[in-house]
């Protein structure tokens, strides 16, 4: 197959994505339909990872673009909220310390000395420090990284048999089957992936692709498909969102065999995240310019010329080019969920993948279920989400319905103003001063961020209301998180004065320095028009108990007649409303988690107070750099004539959180003390509950389980799982589990699989190095890497190798483990046996170990290795070992 020839067969594959933004994870998805439309005609085969190994994957790095970038993403990071507390985390938080500027000055270095060849391996780096954020508000999307995903090629989910036994691994196919056949038969597990315990091997990807969670439990459950991300048309991790290249260019075939012994095997997939066309891409330096600078390359006239031999390298627009999936508008849930959902007893008007409609709402006997999939909702579609959440109160209501629970599994955010508007209208009559909707937050406060808010904080303040056009700069900005005169000081109850005010030079805690509390204004109109849309004519239109939209509707339900279901996923917005909901006494059930028992935590995503993004502060530091000019040119990251800052290589989004939640009750304490973000605060769920094969895929199922936990029969919560959460009259009355021990174990060395850093299901982490030649000398002599656990064949003994490199190719402490076989049992040494030296003709006798076995506490115990032992150097890629 030509080279050309490969890059059609790739473009008719590679799927072009939706752009849908979420609070939480703004960015290029790509779209659950276009991943089905593959599926329904087949699977890229091993053209697309060759494309991406010996082209993408051999880009060049370049230190100046390295450089240019670091500095443009350290800058914006200073806005992270959360930098002193990820450092030196508490001993409640579920995830390990890291220090982010320390890790970006670790790039940086190796920027400098020279030690990146290709670029992908430098953008590897960087996502390696902003998965350890774990905060759901820091993404990033850059260079080759944001236009290319990678997907198993299998839907799978992970569910128990019967709620009890611990979850395992199903192709969804298989739970669909088995269901349509009225179970008359159970689904087979899954046994192994690619030869490897199938918990093992997705571990590894959870722990390296899987990000933005405050637990392990919730990077599990990230990683596969649900009947709410198909409703949205999205897809799990596994699905379509691994970053991290899955194959080596060798093999990149994935081989499922089930516990019945049946075996399937496909391709991974590669997703094109691109939404735009470049035309034809002829050079190895348009490669380069697009896929890293974000650079098309220039139009050039068509002279008739063969296309094949005219230096095409990449066509988007040709014959076989991207395929477009035309998107439904009025969607059936039951339908884009495999039956999973029911026919709704409510409905949102425009029920649609695309965006418009999400809310709906089932009732079950005396059981009400309203479904919110998501808040994010544009302006014009606010004011239905209101209307249909207040239609299922009234209509459940009039059919006497006794419990309600309010669904928000995969919810990862919207518009704030959804989450006050939806309490309010379970809780309508909360007083404003009670701790419910309290939602006071705070930033970290450095001397760029103060010279921005104080510079627009004073520029909003002076405009000129009698100039049309100063009046609407001043409404359209009222919301601006730099303008700090409209959010109110809870000191005085009042707006604060000035910026200075509201970040002070002193109050340094953690090595960091803080602003004060802020709260929200939801009764200003301005604030309302800047942040909602809301215009002042029409503020009943703005969120349900605040300014011009005053309570109308009684309570309907105690809060213990109301629970709120998650999967851990809950983020930003919806974490907000989960808080508001929790306060109030409303307890939570999550699902799901890893396959062992305990509690889970039911809000893991960002419980940030603001997500914010590089491309808006961008737009604030050219717009304070024509505020101070011509006095800005000595100002660092301050652009002169309205420049915007330099970003190296081609930045699509690189979000972060500015603001962390403060909960009212810690700040009452002491307002002046220093305050832990609920981010970093242990918040289990009342119960867990496993998901199972029955209700996987069968939400009615599903909320019938969690109705009993809540109501009837608690013996359905996961054994351990309870009495770790808080209500406001039922304190918890067991400690939050400690954070893991930071450790620095071992490395070892695993030439059967590949992938990058992963860990073993004891914690250890793993090189692997896939099918590289480096690893194959060991192998040849017969051998095979030891399994979780060290586990080995009878009668073969795990024996580890030190592994010491030259020139730093490796951390000093790594070793590699193999399974070397038993030589002759039951012998003082090897050297009697000269006859069985030899084992696959490379073998010998060489090491011993000492052991127990049933017959005798003490019994040496020959091991044969290869002929001249096994070489460090084997193992090194450079081939050098010390």
């Amino acid at each position: 197959m030509t080279f050309i020839s490969r890059l059609l067969l790739w473009s008719s594959f590679v799927l072009s994505g939706v752009l849908h933004h979420v609070d939480a994870r703004p960015g290029p998805r790509p779209s659950l339909l276009n991943r089905r439309a593959t599926n329904d005609t087949g699977r890229p085969c091993g053209a697309v990872f060759d494309i991406i190994e010996e082209d993408l994957k051999s880009l060049p790095f370049l230190k100046d673009v390295g450089l240019r970038f670091i500095e443009y993403y350290n800058t914006t990071l200073q806005f992270q909220s959360t930098l002193a507390y990820l450092k030196s985390p508490p001993a409640e938080y579920q995830q390990t310390a890291v220090d982010v500027v320390a890790e970006l000055g670790r790039v940086k270095q190796k920027v400098l000395n020279d030690q990146y060849s290709r670029q992908l391996d430098f953008e590897y780096d960087v996502h390696s420090i902003v998965h350890a954020i774990h905060d759901d508000h820091v993404n990033l999307h850059i260079g080759i990284t944001a236009a290319f995903s990678f997907a198993f090629p299998f839907d799978i989910v992970s569910a128990s048999l019967d709620g009890k036994s611990l979850p395992k691994l199903y192709l969804r196919k298989d739970i669909l089957q088995a269901r349509g056949n009225g179970w008359t038969e159970e689904p087979s597990p899954i046994a192994t992936i690619n030869d490897m315990d199938a918990n093992e091997f997705l571990s590894q990807f959870a722990s390296q692709n899987s990000f933005g969670y405050l637990e392990n439990h919730a990077d599990w459950n990230a990683l596969f498909e649900h009947p709410t991300n198909d409703i949205q048309g999205f897809y799990g991790t596994l699905g379509g969102q691994l970053v991290y290249y899955p194959g080596n260019g060798l093999d990149d075939t994935v081989k499922v065999k089930l516990e019945n012994g049946t075996e399937f095997t496909d391709n991974w997939l590669a997703l094109l995240n691109q939404l735009h066309s470049p035309g034809p891409l002829e050079t190895a330096g348009d490669f380069y310019n697009y896929f890293v600078l974000g650079l098309e390359p220039p139009v050039q006239v068509d002279d008739g010329s063969d296309s094949e031999n005219s230096g095409l390298l990449f066509d988007f627009e040709g014959e076989d080019g991207l395929q477009l999936i035309e998107i439904k508008v009025d969607t059936n849930w039951k339908e884009e969920s495999d039956d999973a959902f029911p026919e709704p007893d409510v409905a949102q008007p425009i029920l649609t993948i695309a965006g418009g409609g999400v809310v709906t709402g089932y009732f079950q006997e005396d059981i009400g279920v309203l479904s919110i999939p998501t808040f994010e909702q544009f302006p014009e579609e606010a004011k239905n989400f209101s209307n249909t959440v207040q239609e299922f109160i009234t209509k459940a209501e009039h059919q006497k319905i006794k419990k309600i629970i309010i669904d928000l599994q995969q919810n990862q955010g919207g518009s704030v103003s959804l989450a006050f508007d939806t309490f309010r209208r379970f809780f309508p009559a909360e007083p404003d001063t009670l701790p419910w909707t309290w939602a006071g937050s705070r930033r970290r406060s450095h001397p760029l961020g103060d010279l921005v808010g104080g510079s627009v904080t004073e520029w909003w303040k002076g405009l000129n209301t009698e100039d049309d056009d100063q009046f609407f700069d001043q409404w359209d900005e009222a919301a601006n998180e730099f303008v700090i005169a409209t959010r109110i000081n809870p000191l005085t109850n009042d707006t604060f004065e000035n910026w200075g005010e509201y970040s002070p030079a002193q109050g340094n805690y953690r090595e960091d320095r803080w602003s004060k509390v802020e709260r929200l204004n939801l009764s200003d109109e301005q604030v309302l028009y800047s942040a909602f849309s809301i215009e002042p004519e029409s503020g009943e239109d703005g969120p349900y108990g605040y300014g011009k939209n005053p309570v109308t509707t009684k309570q309907v339900w105690k809060p213990e007649e109301i629970v709120i279901l998650t999967d851990g996923l809950c983020s930003s917005t919806c974490s907000l409303f989960a808080g508001f909901m929790n306060q109030a006494g409303v307890r939570t059930i999550v699902a799901g988690g890893l396959p062992k028992t305990g509690p889970m935590q039911g809000v893991s995503g960002s419980r940030g107070a603001r997500a914010y993004s590089s491309g808006l502060l961008d737009w604030h530091l050219k717009f304070v750099g024509l505020l101070l000019a011509p006095n800005n040119s000595s100002l660092p990251n301050i652009p002169i004539d309205y420049e915007t800052r330099d970003t190296g290589l081609w930045v699509h989004h690189a979000g972060f959180n500015l603001r962390d939640e403060i909960l009212k009750a810690d700040w009452e304490k002491d307002p002046n003390a220093e305050h832990t973000p609920r981010q970093f605060q242990y918040e289990a769920a009342h119960c867990r509950i496993f998901y199972t094969v029955r209700n996987i895929y069968n939400m009615t199922q599903l909320w019938s389980d969690v109705a009993q936990a809540a109501w009837t029969n608690p013996a359905l919560c996961v054994e351990g799982s309870t009495g770790y959460a808080n209500l406001p009259s039922q304190p918890a009355t067991a400690p939050p589990p400690l954070r893991p021990t930071a450790q620095k174990p071992k490395i070892v060395i695993n030439t059967t699989t590949r992938g990058g850093m992963g860990e073993d299901t004891n914690g250890v982490l793993m090189f692997n190095e896939g099918d590289m030649v480096a690893g194959m000398a060991v192998k040849r002599n017969g051998l095979e890497p030891c399994g979780a656990g060290d586990k080995c064949p009878s009668q073969f003994a795990c024996r580890p190798i030190p592994v010491n490199c030259a020139n730093g190719e490796r951390p000093k402490a790594t070793e590699a483990k193999y399974c070397l076989p038993v030589c002759k049992p039951a012998v003082p040494t090897c050297d009697r046996f000269s006859g069985d030296l030899k084992v696959n003709g490379h073998l010998r006798c060489d090491l011993k170990y000492e052991a127990v076995t049933k017959s005798r506490k003490h019994d040496f115990v020959g091991l044969c290795t290869p002929q001249g032992g096994i070489k460090p150097q084997n193992l090194c890629p450079g081939g050098a070992a010390t």
